[in-house]
This record gives structure tokens, sequence and C-alpha cells, in this order.
């Protein structure tokens, strides 16, 4: 399994993710952080999703 950190902020009506090493993306709200950051990391790197550990933050 492979630990990624993913900071969230909130940016109006969205928020915006950053995960240091992967890249950024975005979220409608709140309840669909995870899930955005998730699918990023598995996108950018091509890991298989139980294979992904999400260490979230939201400022």
């Amino acid at each position: 399994m492979t630990d990624y950190t993913a900071t969230a902020v909130s940016e109006g009506d969205h928020w915006v993710i950053d995960v240091p090493g992967v890249g950024t993306t975005q979220a409608d709200g709140v309840e669909d952080i995870e899930e955005m950051t998730l699918d990023l990391v598995i996108a950018m790197t091509h890991a298989a999703r139980e294979d992904v550990h999400i260490d979230l933050r939201i400022v």
C-alpha cells in the first residue's frame, strides 16, 4: 500500500485538492473530495485502488 497526503482548500464554490508529487484536482463539494483525490492518484500513478491510502487534510 502506498500513502499519499492530500490537502483540500475551499475556493469559493468548489474545493481544490493538491497531492504533492502527483497533481491537483477539484471537487464540487466536501463529500466528493476523497473520491476525486483517489481518482487523481489512480489516474496519475496507475496504482490499483486497493493499493492507495489517502491521508486527507481539509483546510
